[in-house]
């Protein structure tokens, strides 16, 4: 079992809005450890991985046991972690000078269990949540469903059709809308940690040397000048692309056979047909129609977050 308050800090989300650009940028640091499993799930225990729709199933390793058996552990995006020994095995190999431990788990911000089960293991941890325009992190999240197969439908059909799924669930469903209903998924972690230990950040933040030294300062960690003369040219550690069949892309994602053929194509192969298979070429744009559909969805949801929680977003609302 990990020690109550071994781990110090914790990204909870959102999805798509600058996890891994944060991940990235503090991990390179040698006085910052985080979990080799960027995203290890382990307080998300309402979410139950047997619902996964097919898609997400053939895109997400569930079966852990060969990743735990290697060492040192390998850097992988996302998994869900559910035995308590191999969460902490995660954080063994931490150096003794790591100031900062922790890990980076999008699910969490929108978790309703998260918030009391990581609180009751680490009480005095700090939290950072990462929110961004959720018209910007919905398009986005809608271009990543996109390029993995999950769905091909124009984005308000993908929309309007991910809101009327029976079972609404991560994993289950998009949650195209709903991720983005932050204010009341921040109050789930306001009611169980103090001000002083939760961080909101705007993804457009990442961007500024200022912004990025208030966060240091509040990890209480040393600044650092290299990162800050590189902002601009690291700020976002995701790119877009699209499948130039995306009909057989998603025939091949819900079948589970794209992860198949990809174990059995030899390493240097498979990144050059990755290379080839996605294109960052000529993406297509959210139009004027479908911002204000959008907008019609979140206009309230903006303006909780700015009287609510003093946030700077009226710029959202152009």
């Amino acid at each position: 079992m990990i020690e109550k308050d071994k781990l110090n800090f914790f990204v909870i989300g959102a999805a798509k809005a600058g996890t891994t650009t944060v991940f990235e940028r503090l991990n390179a640091r040698e006085d910052v450890y985080l979990s080799p499993l960027k995203e290890p799930n382990y307080y998300s225990s309402d979410i139950d991985t047997s619902k996964f729709s097919p898609e997400f199933k053939a895109n997400t390793r569930l079966d852990l046991s060969e990743y735990f058996s290697t060492s040192p552990l390998q850097t992988l995006q996302i998994g869900f972690v559910r035995d308590s020994r191999e969460y902490a095995s995660l954080f063994e190999p931490a150096p003794s000078s790591a100031i900062l431990l922790g890990e980076c788990s999008t699910s969490y911000l929108w978790s309703s269990a998260a918030p009391s089960l990581l609180k009751a293991d680490h009480p005095s941890a700090q939290i950072l949540i990462m929110l961004r325009n959720p018209i910007d992190r919905l398009f986005s999240h809608y271009m990543m469903a996109r390029k993995y197969g999950f769905t091909k439908l124009p984005l308000r059909e993908a929309v309007e059709k991910d809101l009327t799924h029976p079972s609404p669930g991560w994993g289950a469903s998009e949650l195209f809308v709903e991720l983005g209903m932050y204010s009341e998924q921040i109050n789930r972690w306001k009611a169980q940690f103090p001000d002083s230990s939760i961080k909101i950040m705007l993804t457009e933040d990442l961007r500024s040397p200022e912004k990025w030294n208030e966060l240091i300062d509040w990890l209480g960690l040393p600044k650092d000048s290299e990162t800050n003369t590189s902002l601009k040219s690291k700020s976002d550690a995701n790119t877009a692309g699209l499948a130039k069949f995306e009909g057989l892309n998603r025939f091949l994602t819900s079948r589970g056979l794209k992860h198949k053929l990809g174990n059995l194509i030899p390493k240097g192969l498979k990144r050059r047909l990755v290379n080839w298979y996605y294109s960052s070429e000529n993406l297509p744009k959210i139009s004027v129609e479908e911002r204000k559909y959008l907008m019609s969805l979140y206009s309230e949801e903006i303006e909780k977050l700015r009287k609510d929680f003093g946030l700077k977003v009226e710029h959202w609302k152009k």
